[in-house]
């Protein structure tokens, strides 16, 4: 295990387990019923159709440029502690823009309202790539700069940096804030030994600091 990242790297490797071993004990996120349709009683739902930008089309390499997507947002209806879904779903992506969960909420994980989002419009199995935009979690950008600089890359960079489950970092990265989304969406979407992550990618655009995107590439078993 690299010295650089062991905790990051320790819970990526955790997950990964979970998520490619069909038998791997002591999963903590288990299939997940939750829907938002028909109409939920304890949550605003918008969605309004929209089309990409041609020029992020372009930067992201996504070539469906006439397909329409949905602008999602789940909101709470009452004063609980507060939990909202923000994003974008589109034919085999989605896209994670803006998600919280108070500490205190008993709602459900925001991994169950990415696969509700998504189901919303698109068939579960169609979907194939997992975007996180203008990444700004803490945990998720220390550990980013972390590896960065023990591989020696610049940071940021527009330059797309591709890092394979072999790769101690892919595990540290499946290890922060960010991974452990994605991770916990793969297990409560498909359950354990269906769907794997093949690869994370980060890149910046246009080497702006404040818009890194990180994606995470899905295949069957």
């Amino acid at each position: 295990m690299a010295d650089n990242y062991p905790l990051w790297e320790k819970k990526g490797r955790s997950l990964q387990k979970w998520i490619e071993k069909s038998r791997a004990s002591d999963c903590p996120y288990p299939i997940s019923t939750f829907t938002l349709t028909p109409k939920h009683r304890d949550y605003i739902v918008d969605r309004t159709s929209v089309h990409l930008d041609a020029s992020l089309l372009t930067a992201l390499n996504l070539s469906n440029a006439n397909s329409t997507y949905r602008q999602v947002s789940i909101t709470l209806r009452d004063n609980s502690p507060p939990v909202w879904w923000i994003g974008r779903t589109g034919p085999g992506v989605i896209f994670i823009d803006d998600v919280f969960s108070s500490k205190r909420s008993d709602d459900p994980y925001i991994s169950e309202f990415t696969k509700a989002a998504y189901k919303m419009d698109f068939p579960l199995d169609s979907l194939r790539n997992v975007f996180v935009p203008n990444v700004n979690e803490v945990n998720t950008l220390s550990c980013l700069r972390k590896v960065y600089k023990s591989q020696g890359l610049y940071y940021p960079s527009s330059t797309e940096q591709t890092w394979e489950p072999s790769l101690s970092e892919f595990n540290a990265l499946l290890g922060t804030g960010i991974g452990k989304i994605v991770a916990a969406f793969v297990l409560c979407a498909w359950g354990q030994g269906r769907k794997r992550i093949a690869r994370i990618v980060t890149f910046h655009i246009d080497a702006d600091v404040h818009k890194l995107y990180m994606r995470f590439d899905l295949e069957d078993m």
